[in-house]
């Protein structure tokens, strides 16, 4: 079994576009069309069972509509399930407590951040609020960590995170092997966290070594199978990770029991 912790689609009013405008700002080829049938597809091809869809809410005025969509979504689909949405500066339109309880209660696992896409550092203490509210919901917080391809920006260092790991109780995973381009600093700073989990989307460029000196250092209880499609292919990262010669039990852990686990299903 395989769970993907960690994919992207798109509305189908949208995706065209969005997909465009991605793919010229990374500078990097998609696979598929960027809506949730083109990540079926290649889920079916590739052998995934589940993926979890991350959207993030580039204004916050946005995210009050992305929640209600995903929630919709959730109710009829069994193979994509979706995360929520919130936006640093969601204070300003909106009761951060109240939305997350309301998806808390509505079935949602969790929310998606980006310190890039949505301009915070995530140890700025204007994020408490977002973040004690998670904690208190159980809802789990995904990050983009590390660089971006797309963005000469850097606001989520791995050395930001371990600060943001000292709130207790708060679920965090860390995109990206817990720091796009960022390794050193992730072994540095976060491997051997108890409270943080590492995925690892969009990780191929990753010499294998350190991959696998992380994914034993920092815990294989505590390493999500994620491959940030439709930017990186299902297969390739699992073709990657097995490739590593962890062992079939290791493997599994990063597959599909840790996250089965911290999704509680």
């Amino acid at each position: 079994m395989i769970v993907d912790f960690h994919t992207h689609f798109f509305p189908k009013n949208i995706a065209s576009q969005a997909i465009k405008t991605l793919s010229e700002i990374g500078k990097i080829k998609p696979f598929g069309d960027g809506t949730d049938a083109s990540l079926l597809q290649f889920m079916e091809e590739d052998g995934v069972e589940l993926s979890l869809n991350q959207p993030v809410a580039t204004r916050a005025e946005q995210v009050v509509s992305i929640n209600r969509q995903m929630i919709d979504f959730n109710r009829v689909n069994k193979k994509i399930f979706s995360f929520g949405a919130l936006h640093p500066d969601f204070s300003k339109v909106g009761k951060v407590r109240e939305e997350i309880e309301f998806i808390t209660n509505s079935g949602l696992k969790g929310i998606k951040l980006h310190p890039e896409h949505q301009s915070f550092y995530p140890d700025d203490p204007k994020m408490a609020e977002i973040y004690e509210a998670c904690r208190d919901s159980g809802l789990i917080i995904l990050f983009h960590s590390g660089k971006d391809i797309g963005f000469e920006t850097l606001h989520a260092s791995p050395e930001r995170f371990a600060q943001v790991s000292k709130i207790k109780g708060l679920k965090i995973v860390l995109g990206h092997m817990g720091g796009y381009r960022m390794w050193d600093d992730v072994e540095q700073y976060l491997v051997g966290l108890p409270s943080v989990y590492f995925d690892t989307a969009f990780s191929l460029e990753m010499e294998n070594w350190q991959m696998k000196e992380i994914i034993l250092g920092h815990g294989p209880n505590q390493v999500l199978f994620g491959s940030d499609f439709p930017w990186q292919r299902q297969k390739d990262l699992e073709n990657k990770i097995r490739s590593l010669d962890l062992g079939k039990n290791i493997e599994d852990f990063i597959f599909f029991k840790n996250a089965k686990w911290l999704l509680d299903i």
